[in-house]
């Protein structure tokens, strides 16, 4: 095994883990705040992709303006979303909050279908980051760059919820709703925020896709995948073990990738047995806890 090969691998694999962080933070605050699983997260970060896409492509906005553009797009429609429907399922059965969402992503994803086809598209935007060489080492600026705004997003995201207002009553509303319910907290709106926040991340997320991936409706759908192996990787409802599970199994399908035949064609089949390894090994992940009853 060529160990600068090796070196090279696993620093890409980082990069990209900035990537899946960004998607599966998103992911594993919603759960964590409303137990509802959002398959249609990974079609939010496909609309954020096309968006930052066509901004580029069609007026020449930087793609930067275009993330965070897509991040506040995406955050006004969870506000539609959960307000149009998804409230009105957070007390009903599981099956009927996993068909809610699961029918949701399925709308999304034909419609996007209809109005831009499955065609892959490629964002021809420069280098927001010079590219770094060490020794035969070589890492793109954008992978640079997708790794730079997952970090800091994360750290965005573990300060909010840590020192402010609405990220401790997010927290009080996830671990005792009845209890928030009378400190005064408007749980509906903690709720509602948690998945604006998830807008917010799979929007920037998306972005992200569209500088360094290919732009199709079938793009969120792959990285949704991902995510839900992370989230159980970390246990869920945990957002630094997102983190460390975004590293683990980049880190894995990278090698993967790069040194098993035909490797390349695995992420789903890498993604799928670690889902399968930590529900039979240990279901509430390596920082989770067991759910409220």
């Amino acid at each position: 095994m060529d160990s600068t090969f090796l070196a090279q691998s696993i620093l890409l694999a980082l990069c990209t883990a900035g990537l899946y962080a960004s998607v599966a933070s998103g992911l594993t605050l919603e759960f964590g705040v409303t137990r509802i699983i959002n398959f249609a997260h990974g079609e939010f970060v496909m609309l954020g992709a096309f968006q930052t896409y066509f901004m580029y492509e069609l007026y020449g906005i930087s793609p930067i303006i275009g993330m965070l553009s897509s991040g506040l797009s995406m955050a006004l429609l969870s506000i539609v979303v959960y307000w149009s429907f998804l409230n009105k399922v957070l007390k009903q059965d599981e099956h009927n909050q996993i068909l809610a969402t699961l029918g949701l992503s399925i709308f999304i994803l034909n419609i996007a279908v209809i109005l831009w086809t499955p065609d892959a598209r490629v964002m021809h935007a420069p280098a927001l980051l010079p590219t770094v060489q060490l020794a035969e080492i070589t890492i793109p600026g954008n992978n640079l760059f997708v790794l730079l705004v997952g970090c800091v997003l994360f750290a965005l995201l573990m300060a909010f919820m840590r020192y402010s207002k609405y990220g401790i009553q997010l927290r009080l509303a996830s671990d005792d709703p009845e209890l928030a319910t009378l400190s005064g907290v408007n749980v509906n709106r903690m709720f509602c925020l948690s998945f604006v926040i998830g807008g917010i991340t799979a929007g920037i997320a998306g972005g992200l896709v569209a500088l360094v991936l290919y732009v199709h409706p079938y793009v969120g759908l792959d990285l949704v995948m991902r995510a839900f192996a992370i989230v159980a990787l970390a246990g869920l409802g945990s957002i630094p073990g997102a983190l460390i599970g975004a590293v683990l199994l980049s880190i894995i399908e990278g090698i993967v990738a790069n040194f098993v035949s035909q490797g390349a064609s695995w992420g789903y089949g890498v993604a799928f047995l670690i889902i399968l390894v930590v529900l039979l090994v240990r279901p509430t992940g390596m920082f989770g806890k067991e759910l409220r009853s």
